[in-house]
């Protein structure tokens, strides 16, 4: 090997050795900012699903005080209905509020639409038949402001368990997305789906409305933390 050869190997690797340092550093802090990323990304899932449950937990409550009533307590459905939009409007987190009779029939409507509904198939209502004492949950787009929303159910029982009626709230999810989306700076973008990958809330501009999320890009997703019948994910 020549004198020329050997300068020009040396040359060489004076060059590349620094390069491959640099390139190596450079993965090592794009892997480290990752991380650091899914760290944040799942703790911001985490908050939104925990101030979820606080609203579920709200809602039971209220439903727990609605159902001793004396206003709801009549089958004077329009008196039933204006008492029930009162209520609404004090609580304009919830897209409606309705009673549905034991034959799953809408009852009261805070709406006060007039409409007659059968929601026997609504899974909620279903659960709220053979339920007691507790809150029934799905996430839905509402048959009667087509909003996604969640459905929090609660049976109303006499003093002897019989069912009298059951009380449902429907969450307005989109404006609770909003809420964090605004709260977050719009820094992060906030996706809501249910368990069989429904997209319930989608972040704005994109075209996830009423889609499925594959599974396997529900598995790779930042963020995600399961929240019974829905996921909340942030990234």
């Amino acid at each position: 090997m020549s004198l020329r050869t050997r300068l020009l190997m040396l040359v060489a690797l004076a060059t590349l050795v620094p390069a491959i340092l640099v390139g190596l550093r450079f993965f090592q802090n794009r892997s480290s900012e990752i991380a650091a990323a899914l760290v944040t990304l799942s703790a911001t899932a985490n908050n939104i699903s925990n101030d979820l449950d606080e609203k579920i937990q709200g809602t039971a409550q209220l439903h727990y005080g609605l159902a001793r009533a004396h206003d709801l307590d009549t089958r004077d459905k329009a008196a039933c209905s204006a008492f029930l939009s009162a209520v609404r409007e004090a609580y304009p987190q919830y897209t409606g509020i309705l009673t549905i009779d034991p034959n799953g029939q809408l009852f009261c409507d805070s709406l006060r639409t007039g409409r007659t509904l059968d929601l026997n198939d609504r899974e909620y209502f279903r659960k709220a038949l053979i339920s007691d004492g507790v809150v029934t949950l799905e996430p839905v787009f509402g048959r009667l402001t087509g909003t996604s929303v969640l459905q929090i159910a609660y049976p109303a029982r006499s003093e002897t368990g019989q069912l009298k009626l059951v009380l449902l709230a429907s969450f307005n999810l989109q404006k609770f997305a909003e809420f964090h989306h605004e709260r977050l700076s719009r820094l992060m973008e906030i996706l809501i789906i249910d368990k069989k990958g429904t997209v319930l809330v989608r972040p704005p501009g994109k075209g996830w409305a009423r889609r499925r999320v594959p599974r396997s890009r529900a598995r790779s997703c930042f963020g995600s933390r399961p929240l019974g019948p829905a996921s909340v994910w942030a990234r």
